[in-house]
């Protein structure tokens, strides 16, 4: 790829690269392997390689990507971008108990293991319901209208 490194924080990602990357393979069951200076291929750790297929697929998709770390504690702002729904909704299940939260003065914080496991949660119940959507579709397929 022809991305420029403009710092240690900053990568310009050119049209070339846009391109390159969307010509790459299929990512999905795909493992990155480095191959050192000296030659020697290194197995990467799955989340690290997880990590840079995503990038991958990103820009090839988007033309960019952001990479950061999120911080242990979330804004309700934050968190609630991360979990995709309102400020109000994940305000209204942190007093209903559904994510732990903490007060700092005035405002509502959230750790970011909580969030991280309820937005797992949700992506699996949403897949399950699908896969129950799918199970309800294929027994009556006779009943639906193409």
């Amino acid at each position: 790829m022809t991305a420029t490194l403009m710092t240690a924080a900053r990568v310009a990602i050119t049209d070339a690269t846009v391109d390159e990357a969307r010509r790459a393979p299929e990512t999905a069951g795909a493992t990155l392997v480095l191959r050192t200076a000296d030659g020697r291929d290194v197995s990467l750790p799955s989340e690290l390689q997880q990590m840079l297929l995503a990038t991958l697929q990103s820009v090839a998709h988007r033309g960019e990507v952001v990479i950061g770390r999120v911080p242990d504690e979330l804004t309700s702002t934050v968190a609630a971008e991360m979990l995709g729904v309102s400020r109000p909704t994940l305000m209204k299940w942190a007093r209903e108990g559904a994510i732990p939260s903490h007060r700092v003065g005035t405002h509502t914080r959230f750790r970011r293991e909580d969030v991280l496991r309820l937005r797992a949660e949700r992506a699996e119940k949403r897949r399950a319901a699908f896969e129950d959507l799918r199970e309800l579709e294929a027994d009556h397929a006779d009943l639906l209208d193409d």
